[in-house]
């Protein structure tokens, strides 16, 4: 009876506490009553505003004591936080970095002309035609990658190292075996394989989230110096995605769906990788045939670089459910987990336990997708 009585007062506490959580919900990122962001200086920002019933089941959270080294050493806090780090042969701090500023620590993902990288270690499939450095955070696929899921990330790029806009770079994608990306964050100029002159696109100065199809869901003008936040979330049964953003210390607000998404990203089934990263495509060489020239991987030119890098903050995911799902939810959470219920109204702790592997060690590491598209 004692016990009955006490889970009668539990179920109570729960109902109330979805209750008042239910009363308002507003954009996806964060229940918070400030809007920093990274340009702002305060790395707690989360996007104001998070929908009641998200719980944030991954965070790549930076902290001021992170160093670069800590990308090399694979006992690190940070080298837990990642799954891989696709690069050129160097060690993973010649190409990634932790810098802490004056704003929030940021992690800053750099090309160079060594920027090749070679699948499985086969010369002979060495992605001479791109440039790139991604780092995939240690993502729960069987999580992330089902139900509904929010991604966030804060993007900054650098005046000091301006990209190359007649050409076009990715800067986070989920990326499906078969090489195609549910979504993905573009910038720059649209690869044209008849474009030898290496002009740019019409849509070369912005910033723009993308479909499966590469259909531009959203854009946005591209400034060096300003913090772009996203919030994009995949409804993985309803092959939806909705697309969130803001600049600076703006709040989120949808700005795209939600919209259907290609049928072949129904067919994830759990499976995928998460990347943050700088993809620099080529232009197409005349020399080559044209038929050869959409191999973009393996093909094309390639200038030398100076120095280019992006920066990336706030980069987390969530899991949400629908509102009338909230108050079930969260009694099962207390009967199976015990989880607490955190004390930002809407959220549930729920803590994860990294990997226990290097994302430096390619002896002990899967190698990420590699496919006849070749991006990975």
């Amino acid at each position: 009876m004692a016990v009955q009585m006490q889970w009668a007062v539990t179920l109570l506490i729960l109902w109330l506490s979805a209750s008042l959580s239910m009363s308002a919900m507003p954009a996806p990122g964060g229940n918070t009553t400030e809007t920093p962001t990274a340009a702002s200086g305060n790395p707690n920002w989360q996007g104001n505003g998070a929908d009641g019933s998200y719980y944030r089941v991954f965070d790549f959270k930076l902290t001021p004591d992170m160093t670069t080294a800590d990308l090399d050493n694979p006992s690190s806090a940070l080298s837990k936080l990642i799954t891989y780090i696709v690069k050129g042969a160097a060690s993973a701090s010649q190409y990634v970095s932790v810098v802490n500023g004056g704003g929030a620590t940021e992690l800053q993902i750099q090309i160079r002309d060594d920027s090749i990288f070679v699948p499985g270690g086969d010369a002979a499939n060495a992605q001479k035609g791109f440039r790139r450095t991604d780092v995939l955070p240690a993502i729960d696929k069987s999580r992330a990658l089902t139900g509904v899921t929010t991604f966030h990330q804060t993007i900054r790029l650098d005046s000091s190292a301006p990209l190359v806009l007649t050409h076009g770079y990715l800067l986070a994608s989920i990326e499906l075996p078969s090489g195609d990306h549910v979504w993905d964050i573009m910038a720059g100029s649209d690869f044209d394989s008849e474009n030898t002159a290496g002009n740019p696109t019409s849509n070369s100065q912005t910033i723009r989230v993308r479909d499966l199809g590469g259909n531009t869901l959203y854009s946005v003008s591209l400034s060096y110096g300003q913090a772009y936040n996203f919030g994009i979330t995949v409804d993985w049964s309803a092959n939806t995605l909705t697309v969130y953003a803001s600049s600076g210390n703006g709040a989120l607000s949808q700005v795209a769906g939600p919209t259907p998404n290609d049928p072949k990203a129904a067919s994830a089934n759990g499976q995928g990788e998460y990347h943050i990263q700088l993809i620099k495509f080529p232009l197409p060489d005349p020399n080559d045939p044209v038929a050869q020239r959409g191999d973009v991987p393996h093909k094309g030119i390639q200038e030398s670089i100076t120095q280019e890098h992006v920066s990336f903050s706030n980069v987390f995911y969530c899991d949400s459910l629908p509102n009338y799902k909230r108050l079930s939810s969260l009694i099962v959470a207390a009967k199976k987990c015990r989880l607490p219920i955190d004390s930002q109204p809407g959220y549930v702790y729920s803590p994860i336990t990294p990997p226990t592997h290097s994302s430096t060690d390619s002896t002990i590491l899967p190698a990420p997708y590699t496919s006849s598209k070749g991006l990975l």
